[in-house]
């Protein structure tokens, strides 16, 4: 029981509830009009999906160039891909205690401690980078409705990242996703480390027990978080779709490697 503004006490539903969702390993009870973001199903708050969202798919941005003197256009591919906006329209049924759910529901969906959006599956999620707010309609003694959007990162993700640590100098990584990905990999050892994921090779010299490349953030760092940069020759490491053969030089005792596998 939750006591609201004007001191009543007010029952939240606890439908599905998981008020901490840590475990990857969990049982969705999804129901299409649930779903499940930041620690909570929708339906703890008392509310519920009135309409099935458009679901946006995954189309690589393109540019289309006139050229003089050649029929049709030139289309150059970028290789990059737009974010998605969710758009769901929520219910909400109590009519007496409205505008506390409403208050209810707004700190649970600004307040975000865990950004991972499941919906109509339970394997992947969507990563949610921003929520914007809609306008509110109530109907006299019966519900009101509002429209949330989520903007999502393009792609869907595992529920937790890929992670692997060897010791081995040759290994091979699976990217089970649709497309390649931005690896973060911790070298192990001293002087200068090499890595090289199938034909790419990256060398960071000077290393003291440890340097780490964040590939989506395009940072090298030492153990102390100071910046490798300079020290680095190469790009920064990716991770391709399928099979990737991964080699370390002598110099390196352990390696750690973790990326998401990234879909449609």
């Amino acid at each position: 029981m939750r006591r609201n503004i004007t001191g009543y006490k007010v029952r939240i539903s606890t439908y599905n509830s998981l008020p901490e969702y840590k475990n990857p390993e969990h049982n969705l009870l999804m129901k299409e009009y649930d779903m499940f973001f930041n620690g909570y199903y929708c339906t703890y708050w008392g509310c519920g999906i009135a309409e099935y969202p458009s679901i946006p798919r995954v189309n690589e941005e393109v540019e289309d160039i006139e050229v003089d003197g050649r029929s049709g256009s030139l289309t150059i591919k970028k290789g990059t891909y737009r974010d998605r906006t969710l758009k769901f329209k929520f219910r909400v049924l109590d009519h007496i205690n409205f505008w506390t759910r409403i208050e209810q529901i707004e700190e649970w969906l600004l307040n975000i401690d865990d950004n991972r959006l499941f919906y109509d599956r339970v394997d992947r999620c969507f990563v949610v980078k921003r929520v914007l707010l809609g306008d509110i309609t109530k109907e006299v003694k019966r519900y009101g409705e509002f429209e949330v959007t989520f903007v999502v990162n393009p792609f869907m993700e595992d529920l937790q990242p890929h992670s692997e640590i060897f010791l081995e100098n040759e290994k091979v990584i699976i990217n089970r996703g649709h497309f390649e990905t931005t690896p973060e990999i911790t070298l192990y050892g001293n002087g200068t480390l090499q890595i090289t994921i199938n034909d790419t090779t990256t060398e960071i010299r000077n290393v003291v027990d440890q340097v780490t490349l964040d590939s989506e953030l395009m940072i090298c760092r030492d153990k102390n978080e100071n910046n490798k940069l300079s020290d680095m020759v190469g790009s920064f490491p990716m991770i391709d779709k399928g099979e990737n053969n991964i080699t370390v030089n002598s110099n390196v005792i352990k390696t750690s490697i973790k990326f998401s596998n990234l879909y449609r």
